[in-house]
């Protein structure tokens, strides 16, 4: 396994879909199978077993995991493939992958917990291979008491673990060397003399920032600060970088009750803060809409729904005050907000003077 990134259940499962077609058009097996990943590299992951029936095929791979506390590593990954008489392909949970019982996820309720990136990622392995319809099931022996280990009961994904991955590759982010990542990024950017960083939680906000103001900044000058924000800030501001935050609210929001080391396992989620941070701005039954999502995700969809999302707005701006007295500065922080969609969804005050630049 390469010492600086694993790769997520996404690409595992993409892998073993794509085995076991293989597996089922005749084609003799291998040890190896690759696939290609979102940006378009590839990833080689080992097949650890093979099956195969009159009508199906099964392929199994184990997942390794760079993070010490994934609770995935070393887990296998099952799917099990079958032709369809039309044109389709069908991909399903079996055991151990959960279903989604509440709404504000990426995916409808009542859907496998498969995200939409594994979803395409195994659609664009099986199309390489055939142009025939395909029923695809993926399983995790054990998924339901690993998924007791993760937040996936308290975001309504109940029986089992979830297939996610945005980008197919898993980088460390709540270890401690991770710290030390962030601190090159920081120096690169100080030596290439840039005056601002854009800090963001992870992949799908630099994604957005990308999407929206490619042409405010060069993709250097985002540093990704995985779960240690309060890190990553401290050190952008001691080397007297202007600072850009930018993120889903999900982790930001973190921040309204002092948490600036983001990973769950270190913060609770920022539900009931976000909840209470509303609770005067709407009336009662939005505020109890709000009470039963799992998700912040969800929040934003009722807001939006009740045409209040401008709601959020202020929700930036207290963010930013927040960072602001973390910091201990009264220089601004220009707050950006999206949602899983990689939508904008608000801004404080001076990140709106900062998008209209």
């Amino acid at each position: 396994m390469n010492e600086k990134f694993s790769y997520t259940t996404g690409t595992y499962a993409a892998a073993a879909a794509k085995a076991a077609v293989k597996n089922l058009l005749g084609e003799s097996h291998s040890e190896n199978v690759e696939v290609k990943l979102p940006a378009n590299e590839k990833a080689e992951i080992s097949v650890n077993h093979m099956k195969q029936k009159k009508n199906c095929a099964e392929c199994g791979v184990i997942k390794k995991s760079i993070e010490e506390t994934d609770v995935t590593n070393n887990m296998e990954i099952i799917a099990r493939v079958s032709f369809r008489e039309d044109d389709q392909i069908i991909i399903d949970g079996g055991d151990g992958i959960g279903r989604v019982t509440k709404p504000g996820l990426q995916l409808p309720v009542g859907e496998a917990a498969i995200n939409p990136v594994p979803r395409k990622m195994i659609l664009s392995s099986i199309k390489e291979l055939t142009d025939r319809g395909v029923n695809v099931l993926i399983s995790v022996p054990n998924g339901e008491e690993i998924a007791e280990k993760t937040t996936n009961a308290r975001l309504g994904i109940i029986g089992g673990i979830s297939i996610i991955g945005t980008t197919g590759i898993m980088k460390r982010k709540s270890h401690s060397s991770f710290k030390q990542t962030i601190l090159e990024q920081l120096k690169f950017c100080e030596k290439n003399e840039f005056k601002e960083v854009i800090i963001t939680p992870g992949n799908i906000s630099e994604k957005a920032m990308q999407i929206h103001f490619r042409d405010k900044f060069q993709d250097h000058q985002i540093v990704q600060s995985g779960d240690y924000l309060g890190f990553t800030l401290k050190n952008a501001f001691k080397m007297k970088f202007s600072i850009i935050l930018a993120g889903h609210p999900g982790k930001l929001a973190k921040v309204l009750s002092g948490h600036f080391q983001t990973h769950y396992t270190k913060s609770p989620a920022a539900n009931k803060a976000v909840v209470s941070f509303f609770k005067n701005n709407v009336d009662n039954v939005i505020l109890n809409e709000l009470k039963e999502s799992p998700t912040i995700e969800g929040m934003i969809h009722t807001l939006q729904k009740n045409d209040i999302i401008k709601l959020f707005n202020d929700l930036a701006e207290t963010i930013e005050k927040k960072v602001q007295v973390y910091l201990k500065t009264d220089l601004p922080v220009p707050t950006l907000l999206f949602n899983m969609n990689k939508e904008l969804v608000a801004l404080s005050n001076t990140g709106t003077k900062w998008a209209s630049k």
